[in-house]
């Protein structure tokens, strides 16, 4: 077939016969290239927790929150309440903690007067409260007058005290702590909210009147607000009625003329106590007024805010005031300004008389920052007898850079004296309270910038520390060990990324951060775990293997403990006085046990304590000990004795002649002290150590012909045999997974330890490996974690009436504490449920690494509640230490010499390099990580020793950028640290590894190698292999390295319209964050010739701080990453980049509303190494990297955050929990009522917004307290619950759960969820 048609030959259209096929066959050759697919923008969610909290101290209250016996003190922070105890011997001791506010806390007080029991006037006569008591309406009790409750429901009646806590969500919230059901301590707490009329500041001042039946918030601006509480009866009536505790009976609103400055009650004159005295300080039109408004208690109160007082003027030299103290004589307050400290009486009746007070204070401390004189800054009244306060009043008074007064006022108001009382090492902020002690006062010190401390003040004596207060903020910059940048390979870079379906073991990354803490600073390791605080340290000797701690038996002089060693060829003992301050090696034949041979076993009972050696068993009671030889032992003459365990009467000996192991039972008679033989069993191969499990198991560990076994057989059935269990085959059949890497999997090596809890079975393995064991119906659960690539020793020790044993396992010279108790699993396997890394913390070198640990093991101690005695040999040290039970925050602080301000990790050095401003000069220090050593050498180029390279030290300069630069240029790779500073200089630096020290780092010297000075600062600064991209002012400069000149030379530049605070090279483009304009993309790549051009930007003008890209849903596509951005106004968005198509602006994948503002993102892997084999990525998660890695930002006040990206299936779920948990008291308890979504409301919307982003933290209480199943209990959101489970994976997780029926195995799915998502990240 053909046809006609018009073509285009020779420059004119000519008619033409064309043949189909032809035709067709010329369409088909003529095509194009095929075009890139377009991508589209991502859809997922963000998973965000808070995995280190804020270490900040807003206040400090003492509070007698759960009865009068309690000395609790409450540490108030923006977004927790920690309740601590202060013991008789000084130590704080954390109570109970509540963090679920969900909104930031503005303000708090304490309500009611502390209750002292037992406390003597000097005629014996009896008091019980610190201040004056205050009579109420009717003649009845006030809110909280402990002594005149002669209710019958005493059981059940209220604390002295309330604590009051005014949040920012408009909440008001009343607490106090009882015991939960578990014995545990819980929060009690009732809420009720602001007039809804009221401005949202209002608790910005916040006041409790003396007799604590009137409370007033104010506003920073015009308003205030005047509550009536309740009395105690009352409450203590509705609490018996099991009603909410509501103490507001009543309350009036007031506006005034001008801006709340101050507000106080003050005290009423002595037998006036029914009088109510508010105090005001307005300032209206730039002058100061003092407004008293007094009342009568009981008074209408409408009546009394009826109309506004005029008042009086302040004097001009208090115009603004610093601190307004009230005193407890004569209604007198004190007035502290810049420029004066006054007392103020007859306030009540005319105009108020000032009498100034020259207060005796030092100059400035070398904690003061600041160019102008240090300010006052809080101040707390100790304790005194109500006698004292009646005629006298006493307060103490504490500075900014750490000097504290103590102020006496005599009966008149007028003061007396002030006496210096310290000038205490840190910067002491509002929070600084006084706390009650029988015979001395404390003070509690804390500081918003660094750490506090608390201090005992006895009378005539020097003033003597009790403990710190740790605080790692502000922080400014951190930095982890991780090696990479991106979240994929960077085609230049020399490290090579394994992506996590082939990655191993690694080490995990460190993560240290910056705290400007005073003038000298410090540089802190997050660490997360349980701490043991290191009480005893001795230096023994090298070659201990193993320590038992042993109550002393034998003469009287032995009275304390002893202390018995395993050696290699003997054992040792030591004595140790009751409290542990004197060692003493104690005459051989005082001891009772066997020192010849190597101690194998020990156990301690009521009745007798057994001592087994390689040459002896020892029988020791309280007044004689038994000795059996081995070699005297029926099947055991003539054997060597190899290992040995004990459980209750019954002993186990391993031991052998040549190759032929034997295993043999003995059982002890306690009353007669005797030794029978029960069985004796021969063993195919070699035993490498045993035990005794539950229902009189005997384990062994066996090796035969390159392969491991678990050997195991019951005592009651008295089987000659044991069943042989293969690990080596069952663990090289099972997948190996992603953790494994490539190739076969590493073959178990032989068992080193065994420990036997109830019917699971632990092992520790010379290649470090601990294996579960549990039988299950029909078969037998194996699971393998990896904990290390040394040897993994286990131990277990129960305490006195102890139910669970604590577990520790010593592997790569670090100690983890496992337990295996199982919440209840949909899936009957084996596995340990916690795994907490133990640090080691000695008190006197915080600064110090942990030392290595290589045996540990919990001892049988008197020991308080939540502490676990531990046992540690240490190399040739003795350690004994106490274990808390709670993991938490474990920092270490390195101090530096100056305010730290930058840091990163060079990997080419293997330091931390600083930037530290010293004296008002900038320089770096080149930290050890470990040592916390500065090695750093700073010279000239002629290697002459210089206390600062060339273009730093310079007067009021300060480092804005620090950043590694690998250079490289015909195949060679040049590495230096490029340094950017305020006055504009930039400065290349060039480093060297020194000769190695004897047991010391090498030195680094570093200099100065190109420097170039510009007009404007230099804010950030990143290298790319030719050269270096800047921003100097507003403009991004181009700098291209010319190695003949030796100089850097401009190569393009770029204007922005404000700063650009951080810089990073992505996909051959320059991404920059500015400070007001968001994110912008630069491309630079188009010539040397060509101007470089705007690509990309964000519509959204966010007021940036950091920024990291990492992997989206496509991570196999360079072009699908996903930019993370963090603002100013506690933002993060996911910004998707269209790199298809230049000069589009950023698609919004989702965003993040944070309680903090985050100021820097870091990548790192973190995970310990048994957290390392999870395999791949499963329950909806989206790996961030191609390795793998996290995704880690930290905010000012010093909070750690973590990011996970989540598929739509997971999201959806566990949006699903959280719209539901938020409508919950349980969960969400202080959160307004008003505002939120209905839990009839609970569908996740994919709206790319807000609803994207997913609350670890109410996630986390929800695990916590085991909720789910009461959250989730309406049939239409369990419905849903199901369908929402069986879509995770398509499907995968959810099999075998059915659709209809009992909930139950859906729910612990669930659990299994969010413990993977909450696991701990380090």
């Amino acid at each position: 077939m053909a046809f006609q048609t018009n073509v285009f030959r020779g420059g004119e259209w000519v008619t033409e016969t064309v043949d189909l096929q032809t035709f067709l066959k010329s369409q088909a050759t003529t095509k194009g290239p095929a075009k890139e697919p377009l991508l589209k923008p991502p859809r997922c969610g963000l998973l965000t927790r808070t995995v280190v909290e804020s270490p900040i101290v807003k206040s400090i209250l003492p509070v007698r929150l759960r009865s009068p016996q309690n000395n609790d003190i409450a540490f108030v922070g923006d977004h927790y309440i920690q309740i601590c105890e202060l013991r008789k011997d000084g130590r704080l001791k954390e109570v109970v903690r509540k963090n679920d506010f969900g909104s930031r806390i503005r303000n708090a007080c304490v309500v009611g007067s502390p209750v002292i029991p037992d406390l003597k006037n000097g005629d014996g006569s009896s008091e019980s409260s610190s201040m004056p008591a205050v009579k109420t309406e009717a003649g009845g009790p006030g809110l909280f007058d402990w002594s005149s409750q002669k209710s019958p429901m005493s059981a059940i009646r209220l604390p002295p005290q309330l604590l009051m806590v005014v949040l920012e969500s408009g909440e008001n919230v009343f607490m106090f702590v009882r015991p939960g059901p578990g014995g545990e301590h819980e929060f009690v707490a009732s809420s009720f909210a602001s007039p809804r009329h009221m401005s949202g500041h209002l608790g910005f001042h916040l006041a409790i009147d003396p007799s604590s039946r009137y409370m007033v918030l104010a506003d920073a601006t015009d308003c205030f607000v005047v509550y009536e509480l309740e009395s105690l009866g009352r409450l203590n009536q509705a609490c018996a009625g099991n009603q909410p505790l509501n103490p507001v009976k009543s309350f009036r609103f007031r506006s005034v003329r001008g801006v709340i400055h101050k507000v106080a009650f003050l005290y009423p004159r002595p037998g006036d106590d029914h009088h109510i005295i508010l105090l005001l300080v307005i300032v209206r039109n730039h002058k100061s007024r003092m407004v008293t408004y007094e009342w009568e208690l009981g008074d209408d109160l409408k009546m009394v805010f009826s109309e506004e007082k005029k008042g009086y003027r302040m004097p001009l030299e208090n115009q603004m005031l610093l601190l307004l103290i009230p005193l407890t004589v004569q209604s007198a307050f004190i007035v502290i300004s810049p420029q004066q400290t006054a007392v103020c009486t007859e306030c009540l009746h005319g105009p108020p008389k000032f009498e100034p007070f020259e207060i005796e204070a030092p100059g400035p401390t070398s904690n003061h920052q600041g160019r102008g004189p240090p300010v006052w800054t809080s101040w707390t009244r100790p304790f005194r007898l109500p006698s004292y306060h009646r005629s006298r009043d006493c307060i103490y008074l504490a500075r900014e850079d750490g000097v504290v007064l103590f102020i006496e006022a005599d009966r008149d108001g007028a003061l007396a004296q002030s006496t210096l009382m310290a000038k205490f090492p840190y910067n002491i902020s509002s929070a600084f309270a006084g706390v009650f002690d029988q015979f001395t006062d404390v003070l509690v010190l804390g500081s918003d910038s660094g750490p506090g401390g608390f201090w005992k003040i006895p009378p005539r004596q020097a003033i003597e520390k009790l403990g710190a207060l740790q605080n790692w903020a502000p922080v400014v910059d951190f930095a982890t060990t991780d090696e990479f940048f991106g979240w994929r390979q960077d085609p230049q870079d020399d490290k090579v990324m394994v992506p996590w379906q082939q990655g191993g073991f690694r080490k995990p990354d460190r993560i240290f951060a910056t705290c400007q803490g005073g003038p000298n600073g410090f540089i802190t390791e997050y660490r997360y775990g349980l701490r043991a605080n290191i009480g005893l340290d001795l230096e023994y000797g090298a070659g201990m293997k193993q320590a038992w701690l042993l109550f002393s038996h034998g003469s009287p002089s032995l009275n304390g403990y002893l202390l018995l060693l395993s050696m290699p060829d003997c054992s040792t003992a030591l004595h140790l006085s009751h409290d542990f301050s004197s060692a003493s090696e104690p005459a051989a034949d005082a001891i009772p046990y066997d020192l010849s041979s190597t101690t194998l076993a020990v156990a301690c009972s009521s009745r007798l304590t057994i001592q087994i050696t390689t040459g002896n068993i020892v029988l020791v009671a309280q007044d004689q000990s038994v000795r059996f030889s081995c070699q005297d032992l029926e099947s055991v003459s003539d054997t060597s004795v190899s290992d040995a365990c004990i459980l209750d009467d019954y002993i186990a000996i391993s031991s052998h002649t040549g190759v032929q192991f034997q295993i043999h039972i003995f059982k002890v008679d306690a009353a007669n002290r005797t030794l029978a033989r029960v069985q004796t069993m021969d063993v195919d191969g070699e035993v490498t150590c045993l035990s005794l499990g539950a229902g009189l198991t005997v384990l062994a560990g066996i090796r035969k012909d390159s392969e491991t076994f678990l050997a195991r057989g019951s005592l009651i059935q008295a089987r000659k045999h044991l069943e042989m269990i293969n690990l080596t085959e069952y663990l090289a059949d099972k997948d190996g997974g992603p953790g494994t890497g490539p190739g076969p999997r590493p073959l178990v090596e032989s068992i080193a330890s065994i420990v036997s809890v109830k019917d699971t079975i632990l092992l520790g393995t010379r290649s470090g490996e601990v294996i579960t064991i549990k039988d299950v119906p029909g078969s037998v659960s194996i699971i393998s974690e990896k904990f290390g690539m040394t040897a993994a020793s286990l131990s277990c020790s129960y305490g006195t009436g102890a139910t669970d044993p604590t577990i520790l396992v010593c592997c790569e010279n670090g100690l983890v504490f496992v337990g295996v108790d199982q919440p209840g699993s949909c899936r009957n396997t084996a596995q340990l449920k916690t795994k907490s890394r133990v640090w080691l913390v000695d008190a006197s070198k915080l600064d110090a690494m942990p030392p290595p640990v290589h045996f540990a093991t919990a001892v049988d101690m008197p020991s308080e509640d939540g502490i676990t005695p531990i046992l540690m040999v240490s190399g040739s040290r003795l350690l004994l230490a106490e274990l808390h039970q709670e993991p938490g925050p474990v920092p270490r602080n390195i101090p530096v010499d100056g305010v730290p301000n930058r840091v990163i990790y060079s990997h080419y050095t293997q330091c931390l390099v600083v930037a530290v401003t010293r004296d008002d000069k900038p320089t770096l220090l080149f930290i050890n990580p470990d040592t916390g050593e500065d090695v750093g050498l700073p010279t000239d180029r002629n290697e002459a020793i210089v206390d600062y390279i060339s273009g730093l030290g310079k007067p009021g300069d300060r480092i804005m950028g620090l950043t590694e630069w690998s250079y490289r240029r015909d195949g060679k790779v040049w590495n230096f640290i490029v340094v950017t500073t305020r006055a504009g200089r930039l400065i290349v630096v060039s480093t060297q590894k020194g000769a190695p020290r004897e047991a010391a780092p090498p030195p680094i010297r570093y200099w100065m190698r190109f420097k170039e000075e510009l007009k404007e600062p230099i804010y950030s600064v990143v290298g790319y292999d030719e050269g270096l991209i800047c921003c100097v002012g507003e403009t991004i400069r181009w700098k291209v390295l010319d190695v003949k000149e030796r100089m850097l030379k401009a190569s393009k530049v770029f204007q922005l319209n404000s700063p650009a605070t951080s810089l990073r090279i992505s996909n051959r483009k320059l991404l920059a964050l500015t400070s007001r304009e968001s994110l912008v993309v630069v491309d630079h790549k188009e010539g040397d010739e060509l101007p470089a051009r705007l690509c990309h930007e964000d519509s959204w003008r966010r007021k940036g701080t950091d920024f990291i890209e990492i992997a989206g849903p496509q991570s196999e596509e360079p072009r699908g990453g996903i930019i993370l951005v963090a603002d100013r106004d506690c933002g993060v968005g996911a910004l998707w980049v269209p790199w298809q198509t230049p000069e589009k602006e950023f698609e919004v994948v989702l965003e993040a509303e944070l309680a903090v503002s985050i100021r820097r993102f870091r990548r790192a892997r973190t995970r310990a190494v048994w957290e390392q084999q999870q395999g791949s990525p499963k329950y909806g998660r989206l790996a961030a990297t191609v390795d793998d890695a996290e995704i880690l930002g930290v905010a000012l006040n010093g909070s750690l955050h973590h990011f996970t990206l989540l598929s739509l299936e997971a999201w959806r779920l566990l949006r699903f929990i959280q719209n539901i948990a938020l409508a919950s008291e349980e969960l969400c308890p202080c959160r307004p009522i008003r505002g939120h979504r209905p839990s009839e409301n609970a569908e996740p919307r994919a709206d790319g917004g807000l609803e994207m982003h997913v609350d670890g933290d109410i996630l986390q209480r929800c695990l916590k307290k085991r909720a789910l199943e009461r959250l989730i209990a309406r049939p239409e959101h369990v419905s849903r619950f199901k369908t929402l489970l069986a879509e995770l994976d398509d499907g995968r997780q959810a099999a075998g759960l059915a659709a209809d029926g009992d909930p139950g195995r859906h729910f612990q799915l669930a659990y299994e969820i969010l413990e993977y998502y909450l696991r701990p990240v380090f």
